[in-house]
């Protein structure tokens, strides 16, 4: 893994959680968009997120977009795009399942 791509991995939490700086964020964002590698991690830290809140909030919902809203996040919304660095949707889906299932084992060990 490059180094600086170890450094912006480091942001991935504070920019979920909304509380990475201005300038860091900017960097952080055109990072994200040319480094497939972070992209990628950054997919899955916002699903595990998703998936926990609506454990903890206990929303009832049938579905939910993930990738659209970690999309927003990024400020690359866009409706007709289904794809964001080649990923596909399907894959959001099977990262959702297996952060709801490693959200599940760790509510179970907490």
């Amino acid at each position: 893994m490059k180094k600086e791509c170890m450094q912006f991995q480091s942001m991935v939490e504070p920019f979920l959680e909304g509380k990475l700086p201005g300038s860091s964020r900017q960097s952080f964002i055109e990072h994200v968009r040319k480094c497939k590698v972070c992209h990628e991690e950054l997919e899955i830290y916002h699903v595990i997120y998703s998936v926990l809140d609506e454990l903890n909030n206990e929303k009832d919902k049938e579905t939910t977009n993930y990738m659209q809203t970690l999309e927003k996040k990024l400020g690359t919304a866009s409706k007709s795009d289904s794809k964001l660095f080649g990923v596909s949707a399907a894959y959001g889906f099977a990262a959702a399942g297996h952060a709801a299932i490693t959200a599940g084992v760790l509510l179970l060990i907490l």
